[in-house]
């Protein structure tokens, strides 16, 4: 079996180091964080050998702004928050849901860290 990408160990490692039962940044409401956490987990088990493959990288998967962490929902990750189900991941976009694509875009915020990063 191959040992997983440095990224896809940092993905899993991340959020495992998360609570679903504490919010990890300004931002989420702590049911949506629980499925969130839950619903990325899930993404990392199924769909993170692919996504890494396919150049997505952490910021633009699990990123949160430096201060303000999910305030300003146009400055995060494509999976925080996450009450979806991915369908598809492909180098051009993700597929939440019946049909909303994501397409992956440079980061927009200066400074963003992964989610799991925020409070450290």
């Amino acid at each position: 079996m191959n040992p997983l990408p440095p990224a896809v160990l940092e993905w899993s490692r991340g959020l495992a180091s998360l609570s679903p039962g504490v919010l990890p940044c300004p931002g989420l409401r702590l049911d949506e964080w629980a499925e969130t956490h839950w619903r990325c987990g899930e993404f990392v088990e199924r769909w993170g050998m692919q996504a890494h493959a396919a150049g997505w990288d952490t910021l633009r998967l699990f990123g949160v702004g430096p201060k303000l962490g999910t305030l300003r929902g146009d400055f995060c990750g494509i999976l925080i928050p996450l009450t979806l189900d991915v369908h598809e991941v492909t180098a051009e976009f993700i597929k939440l849901g019946k049909g909303t694509a994501y397409r992956r875009e440079p980061v927009k915020m200066p400074g963003m860290v992964p989610v799991w990063e925020f409070k450290r």
